[in-house]
């Protein structure tokens, strides 16, 4: 009996271990990131499409952009809002921000772009900061599933990168303007001796 007692006091300690572990394992990380190309429409007027990132061990269910709980972002209500397959979009705030809910959520490790719309806000002021200091207008929040279904995640829509150009791309472009440069000095040179 004495020795089964030893034995609980070693195993049992272990076996509790065990248990939280696989708790914090079970429990997801909701994690995401958002980046955003524009395209000039017409004068004054900007497309805007976002791509939507889930880098955590969860979905996401729902990206509400330029908004937080209980504060909409932008300044100018957005326009033709468009919405990636299986995804919902509504304009919410009174035309402050704009909510995208998923029927099916996007899974882990998943992009997902084609969340766009139209405004006159210029990038520049998208980038720019919120009426809340610190906060820029493309401050947005996601949520696993519905909307204030978990404590959810704020996040900031930031601008693609623009790709780099490759440097034979570079070596092609110098080349031409270099052969477009000798073209007119030697043009210049003909013209002179006539």
């Amino acid at each position: 009996m004495k020795s089964l007692v030893e034995n609980a006091k070693i195993i049992l300690p272990i076996l509790a271990l065990v248990c939280v572990q696989s708790v914090n394992l079970c429990a997801g990380t909701l994690s995401a990131s958002a980046t955003f190309t524009d395209t000039q429409v017409s004068p004054g007027v900007f497309q805007y499409d976002l791509t939507l990132n889930d880098t955590g061990t969860t979905n996401v269910g729902t990206f509400w952009f330029a908004w937080i709980p209980g504060d909409g972002f932008m300044t100018v209500a957005p326009t033709a809002v468009q919405s990636p397959s299986g995804w919902t979009g509504t304009i919410t705030n009174g035309g402050d921000s704009i909510q995208w809910v998923d029927s099916g959520a996007l899974g882990q490790g998943s992009s997902q772009s084609g969340f766009e719309f139209d405004s006159t806000l210029t990038p520049s002021q998208l980038e720019g900061p919120s009426a809340i200091p610190g906060d820029p207008v493309a401050t947005s929040f996601v949520y696993i599933g519905a909307p204030f279904g978990d404590p959810g995640l704020q996040l900031v829509a930031t601008p693609a990168q623009a790709s780099a150009p490759e440097p034979a791309t570079i070596l092609l472009t110098a080349l031409g303007i270099g052969v477009a440069g000798f073209g007119r000095r030697l043009s210049s040179r003909q013209r002179s001796d006539q």
